[in-house]
C-alpha cells in the first residue's frame, strides 16, 4: 500500500480525539473514497462487491456514516486490493471502531430535521475556523437562549413539531454555543449578519435588547469576529445562509447551505467551497469593518421598538 495512505490513516488516528467520531467518520470515508479512485472501481461496482446499497457506499464516503461492523469495512479493502495482514487495515479499523462509537449527537437527533444536520454539527464541533453569512438572523451559535426558545417556538406550530422539540432544539443551540465559548480550542469564528437580523422582532422588545448585548459581549472574545451588513448602500448580498467550515490541513474545507424547504446541504468539492469562498470575501468587503460592530449594534438596540 502507497506510503501516503499509510501517513493519512496514522495522521487521522489521532485526529480530533476519541470522543469526535463524526470528524472519523469524515476522514474515513475520504480515504475510502480515495482507495476506490486508485483501485480504479466506480461505486457502484464496489457496491455490487460488497454487498452494500449504492446509497449505503455513498454515506459511508461522505462522511454521512462509518462501516457498522468490521467485516464490512475489511471486505470494503479487499475490494480494494488490500488485504491483512497490512498496517493500514488495523489502523483503518481502530478508526473505524472510534467512528462507529456513540456520540452526544445521538440524543439530539430525533429533533434534526435535515438529514445533514447530525454530520454539520459534528463537523462544526472539531472546525478550526467557521465563516458564517446570516442576513436574517444571527448565526446559531451566537444566539442567547431566550431569542433562539422564541425562534423555534415561532416555527413549532407551522412545522407541527411536538412541543418538547422546541426544548431539545434550544439545547442543542446551547450546546453548539460552546463550541465558541469553551475554554480550551475554542472554535474561530467570523460571522457576517445582516442588519435586518437585528431589526426584525423576535420574542419581544427585552430577548432583542439582550441578544444585541450578547453580540457586542461575544465580538470582543479573541476567537470570534462580527462584522454587521447594512441594509442601504450599493453592496455585494446573497440571499442565502451559508457558512465555511475549515477543518485545517487533516481534512477538506466543507461548505454548508440552507434552502426554502428547511433543508441543509454540504459539499466538500472544491468548487462549491471555492465559490462560496469568494462569495463569502465579497460579502466581508462590503460589510462594515469588525471595529464597527460595537457601536452599529448599540445604535440599532436603542432603535428597536
Amino acid at each position: 500500500m502507497p506510503h501516503e495512505a499509510r501517513a493519512f490513516a496514522k495522521e487521522v488516528g489521532t485526529l480530533a480525539g476519541p470522543t469526535r467520531p463524526t470528524a472519523r467518520k469524515i476522514a474515513l470515508g475520504q480515504e475510502l473514497r480515495r482507495l476506490r479512485v486508485l483501485s480504479g472501481m466506480r461505486i457502484e461496482d464496489a457496491a455490487v462487491r460488497v454487498g452494500f446499497s449504492e446509497a449505503m457506499l455513498q454515506r459511508i464516503e461522505t462522511g454521512l456514516s462509518a462501516p457498522r461492523l468490521a467485516q464490512h469495512l475489511t471486505a470494503l479493502l479487499e475490494v480494494y486490493g488490500i488485504e491483512e495482514p497490512n498496517p493500514l487495515v488495523e489502523e483503518l479499523l481502530a478508526i473505524q471502531r472510534e467512528a462507529s462509537s456513540q456520540e452526544w449527537i445521538s440524543e439530539f437527533k430525533d429533533g434534526m430535521t435535515p438529514t445533514q444536520m447530525p454530520k454539520f454539527v459534528g463537523i462544526e464541533e472539531v472546525a478550526k475556523t467557521i465563516r458564517a453569512y446570516h442576513p436574517l438572523l444571527p448565526w446559531g451559535s451566537l444566539q442567547t437562549e431566550p431569542f433562539a426558545r422564541a425562534l423555534f417556538a415561532m416555527q413549532q406550530p407551522v412545522l407541527e413539531a411536538p412541543s418538547e422539540s422546541v426544548e431539545k432544539a434550544v439545547q442543542l443551540r446551547m450546546r453548539r454555543r460552546g463550541f465558541i465559548t469553551r475554554a480550551e480550542d475554542p472554535v474561530a469564528l467570523v460571522a457576517i449578519i445582516g442588519e435586518s437580523a437585528l431589526r426584525q422582532v423576535i420574542g419581544d422588545i427585552d430577548v432583542m435588547q439582550e441578544q444585541c448585548a450578547e453580540l457586542i459581549k461575544l465580538s470582543k472574545l479573541d476567537n470570534v469576529t462580527i462584522q454587521i451588513l447594512p441594509t442601504t448602500g450599493k453592496r455585494y448580498r446573497f440571499t442565502a445562509d451559508f457558512s465555511i467550515l475549515d477543518m485545517g490541513d487533516e481534512l477538506p474545507p466543507q461548505v454548508q447551505a440552507d434552502n426554502a424547504w428547511g433543508a441543509l446541504a454540504m459539499s466538500g468539492k472544491p468548487r462549491d467551497v471555492g465559490v462560496f469562498t469568494r462569495r463569502f470575501e465579497r460579502l466581508t468587503a462590503s460589510a462594515l469593518p469588525p471595529e464597527e460592530t460595537e457601536e452599529y449594534v448599540r445604535n440599532l438596540a436603542r432603535e428597536i421598538k
